[in-house]
């Protein structure tokens, strides 16, 4: 018995264009995926097209090798951010623009400001330039007025110079997200009420060699690293409860009359306890802010004045369960480490990293003292990474075993 195979015919229907039975809301979406110079160029593939990359949600203005003059750029982005209609949303928006020389403060500064008018929720900026080696970098500079959008939420600064005004985020009521990447701060505050992250990486703080203010009450995450010049002030955060900080390791101005004592009659910047130059020196500046903590990294210049002046009147850190402590902490005869110890009464794990051994004329209490006196109730795991296990490394070990009795897991690593 013979069968006979059946065929499917294809309406013609079936081997069309498939995007044109897309809406344009998705064709804009997609094209919202591309760099923008080529989402533009998909305006010659049919009638259809040309004007549906003017409201593409996303825009990424990243490919500045393909202008080959900087006027050309200029007119390319105003094409883009001019001819929006009321209510049209950027949901993301990307400017890498590094690189490009003749660039103008003006026009990125207007490029912001319009596209912060189509609720943007999300906006990098990148704009640092290399120059030759005799020169130096070139950093472009933002306006010094504050930004203001109801709906912005995460916003990145790569390679610019921030001032004043600009960084008082009052206006940005949804702002969830900082980070700020290989700037220049000159501004004595950094103000947020609604910032939950800040990312401060490789920057200049430089505001009259005095401490600029960090005022964000509803912080949760911090990192502060790699930064040059004065250590910024860390007003309270309750909520904080990840920090990774960097304090004084990097062209930190240090004050030979504090360092040998002196109170009150100094003038340098390293003085000053707050931008206001209120002078309180019974108060700690830098570890206050960070007391609410439940993880923390702590990576500090012994010679940092004001770090020392924070030891003698240091916080309670009765949330802390994590934490991480770098050189500093052995100076002295471990009696650093032991007075901070005192203020951590619930820490679980405790990890060490001793690369070298700093001198400090630094006193505090007694040694014998804070060895007996110190108990970690629920210290579970001890990590000590060194680069030579000796008499110093062992009698932390004794001190910390007596001072817990829940002490699980000690791992000693030479680097």
């Amino acid at each position: 018995m013979s069968h006979r195979r059946k065929t499917t015919k294809v309406s013609p229907s079936s081997t069309g264009d498939h995007l044109s039975a897309l809406s344009d809301s998705v064709l804009q979406h997609a094209l919202g995926f591309l760099e923008a110079r080529e989402a533009v160029r998909t305006c010659v593939l049919a009638r259809r097209w040309r004007h549906i990359w003017r409201l593409i949600p996303r825009l990424r203005i990243t490919d500045v090798d393909a202008f080959r003059r900087v006027e050309k750029l200029n007119e390319f982005v105003d094409q883009l951010t001019l001819p929006r209609d009321r209510g049209s949303t950027i949901d993301e928006c990307e400017f890498d623009l590094r690189g490009l020389l003749q660039l103008e403060d003006a026009h990125v500064n207007l490029w912001i400001r319009r596209v912060l008018k189509c609720h943007t929720r999300l906006l990098q900026v990148h704009l640092y330039a290399n120059l030759p080696a005799t020169q130096g970098p070139l950093i472009f500079r933002l306006d010094n007025r504050p930004l203001f959008s109801p709906h912005l939420w995460r916003l990145e600064l790569n390679g610019v110079f921030l001032e004043d005004s600009l960084l008082d985020f009052s206006s940005c009521s949804v702002l969830n997200d900082l980070e700020i990447t290989n700037c220049v701060i000159d501004t004595d505050h950094i103000l947020s009420q609604s910032l939950k992250k800040l990312s401060i990486m490789g920057c200049e703080l430089c505001w009259r060699l005095h401490p600029t203010l960090i005022s964000a009450p509803s912080l949760i995450s911090l990192q502060l690293n790699d930064y040059i010049g004065v250590t910024p002030v860390l007003e309270s955060m309750p909520l904080l409860e990840t920090a990774t900080v960097n304090l004084g390791h990097q062209n930190e101005q240090y004050c030979d009359f504090c360092d040998k004592g002196g109170f009150g009659d100094c003038e340098c910047g390293m003085c000053y306890m707050y931008p206001d130059n209120d002078y309180t020196p019974d108060v700690s500046v830098h570890l206050v802010g960070l007391s609410s903590v439940t993880c923390l990294e702590l990576i500090a210049s012994s010679k940092m004045v004001t770090f020392k002046r924070d030891l003698q009147y240091c916080p309670a850190f009765s949330k802390l369960k994590s934490l991480l402590l770098s050189d500093w902490c052995v100076v002295a005869d471990l009696q650093t480490l032991l007075h901070f110890l005192h203020y951590a009464p619930v820490l679980e794990k405790l990890t060490l990293q001793v690369c070298k051994k700093p001198k400090s004329d630094m006193e505090l209490e007694g040694n014998d003292f804070l060895e007996q006196s110190l108990v970690l109730k629920y210290l579970k795991i001890v990590e000590v990474k060194c680069q030579m296990i000796d008499e110093q490394v062992h009698n932390l070990l004794k001190t910390l075993s007596f001072s817990s009795k829940s002490l699980e897991k000690i791992n000693v690593q030479k680097l």
